[in-house]
């Protein structure tokens, strides 16, 4: 690494340490800012001190994703270097690579950067992994990133800047198929090859043929515009799945599928984690560092800890906490509240810029679905609860307005069962430190109790 970049690292460590020392908090953006500002190459100069596993983008699901298959990685027994808390743009990934890696061994170090799909074209030709993982394209933030066509662009780019890496991606989704038939990077799918008999959502991002316009079939769909695929006016069609998850089973809070002759079970609950576990199958496999009973290990210790399928216990409740961030995210946790029979929610939705401003997509979740529950108590926050509380009135529901995750538990009582909380980017932060304090202190009251 050059004198140019080597300052710029220091000068992102120093301020990485000023933070951490002074503010108490580790800054995962301000610091790879500060070294992009004195040295511009300074990612191509770090990324050279690690074997790049892999970027990780899509619409939904890059935290969980990255960090299941960091996790895997981590297997290995190499130090590892990831950005686990989602800083995602390119500043986040220099950041990252200016911590000390994960693990103590002395060899080589290995990569895993979750990206923001915009910033692919940046990082990916600077980074040049081994992998870049596409896990699925829906509609996001329009009035930050545009329509769809103005994603794969992107991505497109991004696999054009680093030809020698291997497209992985959901082959389930016709959006990201279409990248990889655009491509001549080395590609390969993974995707879900049964029939799930999942109820197919009525609002989908594009049915339609990427190469002529036509309406596609479906064999069956698992949601959105994700499923088996095929146009009948050309022949495009889903592709050939290098990873394909058979006999997949919803559990009691789990899931299990069936890949490669051996079954993968793990702890988490809904339709995407399905998608979501499999990309970490996916990964580690192809990586040839992780073994199946490392992955498999893996994924049953994963626990949650980012607010995404979290569960607290506040005294003798149990809240679990998700983010949704467009109408796919949204209506995915409309069917786990379905499936487990929830009776309480509580949506928190803001309008800062890494929400995106405008929220009429809103009006584009399906939440007529649970204006059927039995019982039901609905309760809306954030600096949009009046537009929230307004769509879900058009949907039939009625809904307060409250501040706090607090208010919520204050309202409802232990007989009303689980309280499910879902909540955008800048939400769900505050939301889950709350929640934190709460357990802690309902489980420090008990141990005072315990000790007298």
């Amino acid at each position: 690494m050059g004198f140019r970049s080597s300052f710029a690292a220091f000068l992102g460590k120093s301020a990485r340490w000023a933070g951490e020392t002074f503010m108490r908090r580790s800054a995962g953006n301000l610091p790879g800012v500060i070294a992009m500002k004195a040295a511009p190459a300074v990612l191509a100069d770090l990324s050279a001190s690690a074997q790049n596993i892999a970027v990780i983008t899509g619409t939904n699901g890059k935290t969980t994703t990255t960090n299941l298959a960091a996790d895997c990685l981590a297997t290995s027994g190499r130090p590892l270097y990831c950005n686990r808390d989602g800083n995602n743009l390119e500043s986040g990934v220099v950041t990252a690579f200016l911590v000390k890696p994960e693990g103590a061994s002395s060899e080589t170090p290995v990569s895993c950067f979750e990206c923001d799909e915009m910033y692919t074209r940046y990082v990916v030709p600077r980074v040049k992994p081994r992998f870049f993982l596409l896990l699925n394209l829906f509609r996001d933030q329009l009035d930050r990133v545009g329509e769809i066509e103005h994603v794969q662009g992107a991505i497109a780019a991004a696999l054009e800047g680093s030809p020698d890496t291997v497209f992985l991606y959901n082959g389930d989704d016709p959006l990201c198929a279409a990248i990889a038939d655009r491509m001549p990077n080395r590609s390969m799918a993974f995707g879900i090859a049964c029939d799930m008999g999942l109820d197919a959502d009525r609002i989908s991002d594009s049915r339609f043929c990427q190469k002529c316009g036509s309406a596609l079939e479906y064999d069956y769909v698992h949601y959105g515009q994700l499923g088996a695929y095929r146009c009948p006016s050309c022949g495009w069609a889903r592709p050939d799945l290098a990873f394909a998850a058979e006999n997949v089973r919803m559990l009691d809070g789990s899931l299990a599928f069936d890949i490669d002759g051996r079954t993968v079970q793990t702890g988490q609950t809904g339709v995407y984690m399905i998608y979501n576990t499999l990309a970490a199958y996916a990964l580690s496999k192809a990586s040839e560092i992780v073994s199946f009973e490392g992955f498999q290990r893996a994924i049953e210790a994963y626990r949650p800890t980012n607010g995404r399928l979290q569960t607290f216990h506040p005294g003798t409740r149990s809240v679990m906490t998700n983010l949704a961030k467009n109408p796919t995210g949204f209506n995915q946790n409309i069917r786990i509240v379905l499936n487990e029979g929830g009776r309480v929610l509580a949506l928190f939705v803001n309008d800062e810029e890494a929400d995106g401003c405008d929220v009429s997509w809103f009006w584009d979740i399906d939440f007529e679905r649970w204006s059927q529950i039995e019982g039901l108590k609905a309760f809306v926050g954030g600096s949009r609860a009046n537009d929230m509380q307004v769509r879900l009135k058009y949907a039939g529901i009625d809904s307060t307005i409250v501040e706090t995750a607090a208010d919520v538990l204050a309202a409802t009582e232990e007989s009303d069962g689980k309280v499910y909380v879902i909540a955008n980017y800048t939400a769900l932060p505050p939301l889950r430190r709350e929640l934190e304090t709460l357990e802690k202190a309902s489980a420090d009251g008990s141990a005072r109790k315990e000790g007298e």
